[in-house]
């Protein structure tokens, strides 16, 4: 564990948790945290909200079962509902298990180590800047998430329904779930008013 000085400038508050325009050390740490992200076989990212993330997902696959074990009562083609079950939730998991883009590259550190005392801690001017948090430097674009305790690169938000952050590496994941969502609720929301309509047509 080394320690490191940033040298803020002038008076200005230069981050968040700086209060002090004085220069003071800070703890520089090379280890590489998940913060509360459950890793295994370091594929599979479970956030802190996984139950959530869980309980969602049997909830669109329970409500697609009982849409579909209606429209075969009624003898209609249920392919087509099959398709977009499978497929929305493989999206899904695809977004609730990826690593979101947790920024554990120690290099960084290395890199900025002997800039560290004239580099302002003004990240809306730098590339990179310290996160008091994670006692590390955060690459660009990147955010520290309060609820997931940890820095994530390209940070869009914390989403608690796919139980962890959006961030640069499961943005796409995220953005084809949603499509496939739209399609899913379209597809058997339809089916439902079709089924009221013929109900009241009887």
């Amino acid at each position: 564990m080394e320690h490191i000085i940033i040298k803020a400038e002038g008076t200005e508050n230069y981050g968040s948790m700086d209060m002090s325009p004085e220069c003071r050390p800070r703890p520089l740490s090379d280890r590489n945290s998940s913060g509360e992200y459950v890793v295994i076989a370091k594929t599979i990212f479970l956030g802190p909200h996984w139950p959530l993330f869980a309980a969602t997902l049997i909830g669109f696959n329970v409500f697609a079962y009982i849409m579909m074990k209606q429209q075969k009562a009624l003898g209609h083609d249920i392919t087509f509902g099959i398709i977009i079950t499978l497929a929305q939730s493989i999206l899904y998991l695809g977004v609730g298990l990826a690593n979101p883009g947790i920024a554990n590259d120690s290099q960084l550190n290395q890199k900025y180590l002997g800039q560290l005392y004239s580099l302002s801690n003004r990240p809306q001017q730098r590339n990179v800047w310290y996160c008091e948090k994670c006692q590390k430097i955060q690459p660009a674009r990147s955010d520290h998430c309060p609820f997931c305790k940890v820095c994530i690169t390209n940070f869009d938000h914390h989403c608690p329904w796919t139980g962890k952050c959006i961030g640069g590496e499961n943005l796409f994941h995220f953005w084809a779930f949603l499509i496939s969502t739209i399609i899913f609720f379209t597809y058997f929301v339809t089916i439902l008013l079709n089924q009221r309509e013929e109900a009241k047509n009887q």
